[in-house]
């Protein structure tokens, strides 16, 4: 029978007839895959407070309004000039955080945002969609930009320092970080929450969508929203 017994020598881990690694290299990925974990229990939780929160919205006849979340900001804008929240007011906004390299959640989400934007017809300029870039070093306003315009000409993306983008999403009780099994500088992907923001114009959030929500509940929310407002 082969042996199987561990023998531990100075730093190293041996297997006698199998593979062995260091018990750095152990630890190291111990705590990467600890990192991942935790942060997945954190988007899951969110996730589910966030489509609570809606769905006791979905019970009343007016969206009342999130105290304690959200708030005026200034980042810079893919049109290459800084952009506060305030610049919108008189329009409805879905706000969005996300990043441009994202697999999955990010291009679901802004197709979603397209399809509620085109439910507007003529009236789409009462609305603003805007992205807030989770991943700073490469979602330039130029990359940004670009990438937006392949969902609707009207998307703005927005950007800042990495503590900037911290304190917006801070405010607004979205979770992100970079996947800690992934050492690369260049090719990497982001852990982050998926809520869509309704913000009225005054600036106040009326609801947290999470990305499950059906177009025709944002469109009401909005219709609702320019008639009260």
């Amino acid at each position: 029978m082969e042996d199987r017994s561990i023998q531990q020598l100075g730093k190293s881990v041996f297997i006698k007839g199998g593979y062995g690694v260091t018990s750095e290299t152990y630890k190291y990925w111990l705590k990467k895959v600890l990192l991942f974990c935790l942060m997945g229990m954190i988007v899951i939780f969110l996730t589910a407070k966030g489509a609570l929160a809606h769905s006791n919205l979905q019970k009343s006849e007016k969206l009342e309004i999130f105290d304690g979340i959200g708030g005026n900001f200034t980042l810079h804008s893919s049109r290459n000039h800084n952009a506060s929240l305030k610049d919108y007011q008189g329009k409805v906004v879905m706000m969005f955080f996300g990043y441009t390299s994202c697999p999955d959640t990010c291009p679901i989400t802004l197709t979603l945002l397209k399809q509620v934007i085109e439910k507007f017809g003529k009236r789409a300029d009462q609305v603003q969609t805007l992205f807030i870039t989770v991943d700073p070093k490469r979602d330039t306003p130029e990359q940004m930009k670009n990438y937006l315009s392949s969902f609707h000409p009207n998307f703005i993306g927005l950007t800042g320092t990495k503590k900037e983008i911290l304190e917006v999403a801070e405010k607004y009780g979205s979770a992100y970080m970079k996947n800690p099994t992934i050492d690369s500088e260049s090719n990497y992907l982001m852990f982050h929450t998926g809520y869509v923001y309704l913000i009225d114009q005054s600036g106040q959030v009326r609801a947290i969508y999470p990305k499950e929500t059906e177009v025709n509940q944002i469109v009401n929310d909005i219709k609702g929203l320019l008639v009260s407002g």
